[in-house]
């Protein structure tokens, strides 16, 4: 399998990449809110032989450095770094997207302000509005932070929205925290407070703008979600298809692999 490894120098950002196979149609995957490149691995596997599969680590995670200014990273500079890496990994017209979690949001502004450059979507536990429970969790979080108990931030969310991953899964999220940098928690902090700040999507990205052909999927047990406003900013979604998975969490396919059959089912029609 071929891989080209680089780094894109975005002004005040350094933001790694990878880029899996050699196919003709692409793939760029968006992670959420601290995870990194490494969270797409089953994901790689599965698709790596019919696309090129693009990962990255946005400024604040993983890889990733903040060379200047603040560690907080605006949510337009988040759009901006996804543009700029669709624009230099890809050179075979339209990608598709495949986005997790707080990913979602990203790619579905993308998506809004440059349709050109999206001919597919696979938005994995997207959120609409920020629900009663996870502004809960955003709460506890910052709490923890204040008084410097940062080592109980992933526990905290694996008990409240990650109860369904391996254990393995779990331990290498708590490895992760354990080792991040100040800046990095100063970084999350602040994108969660973003998020608390939001109430609506539509305050940011213009849902009817989307042109790609859009697939949004919820797990069942997603317990930070609201499925009914899920729902509700799919049919905003010009050509949209909704998809709720039983027996799923919010982390949909670190929890059931064959979720990975429907997102192939999807790109494939």
């Amino acid at each position: 399998m071929k891989i080209i490894k680089g780094e894109l120098n975005l002004g005040r950002f350094l933001v790694p990449y990878r880029v899996y196979g050699d196919a003709r149609r692409t793939i760029v995957c968006i992670s959420g809110a601290k995870q990194t490149m490494a969270a797409w691995r089953s994901f790689i596997s599965h698709f790596v032989s019919d696309y090129s599969v693009v990962v990255f680590d946005l400024p604040g995670q993983g890889r990733s450095k903040i060379l200047s200014g603040s560690p907080g990273v605006s949510f337009e500079e988040q759009v901006d770094v996804l543009h700029k890496v669709i624009t230099e990994t890809n050179r075979n017209g339209p990608v598709c997207l495949a986005a997790a979690s707080w990913g979602t949001i990203i790619s579905a502004a993308l998506a809004a302000r440059h349709p050109e450059l999206v001919e597919k979507m696979i938005l994995g536990s997207f959120g609409s509005k920020p629900s009663k429970a996870v502004i809960e969790v955003i709460k506890a979080g910052q709490r923890l932070f204040d008084v410097g108990e940062v080592t109980g931030i992933a526990p905290l969310m694996i008990e409240h929205f990650g109860q369904y991953i391996p254990e393995s899964h779990k331990r290498q999220m708590i490895e992760q925290f354990r080792h991040m940098s100040h800046e990095q928690f100063v970084s999350f902090y602040e994108h969660c407070a973003f998020i608390e700040r939001s109430s609506d999507i539509s305050e940011f990205v213009d849902l009817a703008n989307i042109k790609a052909a859009t697939l949004i999927i919820t797990g069942e047990y997603d317990s930070i979600l609201d499925v009914t406003d899920v729902e509700q900013a799919s049919q905003r979604i010009p050509d949209c298809e909704f998809q709720r998975v039983p027996g799923a969490g919010h982390f949909l396919h670190w929890e059931k692999a064959d979720i990975l059959n429907t997102y192939s089912d999807f790109l494939a029609r």
